[in-house]
């Protein structure tokens, strides 16, 4: 396997960073995952973009070019022979810090003139489209307040959490439950760890409106404007565990498999169902089938 780190393509296991790269010692990164599909990065416009905003909400000073991105996704993928993947497109602040009189201060503020590392993982990839079951936890994501593009950084302690929470709340003959729901404060969906709920109910498509939490994936917009240009009704709102529940069919949207199933949802049994059936298949002939 060979890796694409600061603009060479390495073996794998020589993949490092130096221990004062500002992704390591303080978190201060951004990644995006990829899905590629014969060999080509799927819906690779959002991702860039979403990658590239991270960059800017962040103040980097410096906002990686999409086309050399692309390029490292490439020589990534053709270098490892794997036309379907997941590939990881991370950039770092790079090296530094900037002055004052405190020390530790000093290793925690930007550099006024960053230089961003770039680096591109892969890993072999086979889509799953089994459906998926959702629990409810008690980790709260990290307020946009603190950090605007939390889902994108290294920092995804939250999300970390509420997965190891689902683990210790599995019993001891039975798996975790794969994906978390994440709640606000006042008890409203934000999200998954890894992914974005959505559901039918009253001849609608729902999501949980984003408000001032961004969304957990990129996909999540793909799927949304698939459905509204189909014509179907698209609704966000402030919805509770509880309207998930009940709600005619769920499902995830997420970008490996773009658009899969959930069944159960706190121990409740749910439904996929036409809906969903259409958006999946939209979303393969669009994005991975297509050239989008």
């Amino acid at each position: 396997m060979r890796f694409h780190v600061d603009g060479r393509l390495v073996d794998a296991a020589d993949a490092t960073l130096p221990v004062a790269d500002r992704g390591v010692t303080v978190g201060d990164a951004v990644t995006e995952p990829v899905r590629v599909a014969d060999g080509r990065p799927v819906a690779w416009a959002a991702h860039a973009d979403r990658l590239r905003d991270a960059c800017a909400a962040l103040e980097f000073g410096v906002t990686p070019d999409a086309a050399d991105l692309r390029a490292r996704v490439d020589e990534t993928v053709a270098a490892n022979d794997h036309d379907d993947a997941l590939v990881r497109v991370t950039v770092t602040r790079g090296r530094g810090g900037g002055a004052s009189t405190l020390p530790d201060a000093a290793r925690l503020r930007p550099p006024t003139d960053p230089d961003p590392t770039v680096v591109v993982t892969l890993e072999p990839l086979t889509v799953e489209r089994d459906p998926i079951r959702l629990q409810t936890v008690r980790a709260r994501a990290i307020r946009p307040a603190a950090v605007p593009v939390a889902p994108a950084t290294h920092n995804r302690l939250d999300a970390v959490r509420a997965q190891a929470e689902l683990r210790r709340a599995a019993p001891p003959d039975d798996d975790p439950a794969d994906e978390a729901l994440v709640l606000t404060d006042d008890g409203h969906v934000v999200g998954g760890t890894a992914s974005d709920p959505l559901f039918v109910a009253g001849d609608a498509l729902r999501l949980p409106a984003p408000g001032e939490w961004p969304a957990r994936t990129a996909t999540r917009r793909l799927v949304r404007d698939l459905a509204a240009a189909e014509g179907l009704p698209v609704a966000e709102g402030a919805y509770t565990p509880a309207d998930v529940r009940a709600a005619d069919e769920v499902f995830v949207a997420e970008p490996t498999a773009g658009v899969r199933p959930v069944d159960r949802i706190d121990g409740v049994a749910v439904d996929d169902g036409p809906v969903t059936r259409l958006l999946a298949h939209l979303y393969d002939a669009r994005f991975v089938d297509g050239d989008a």
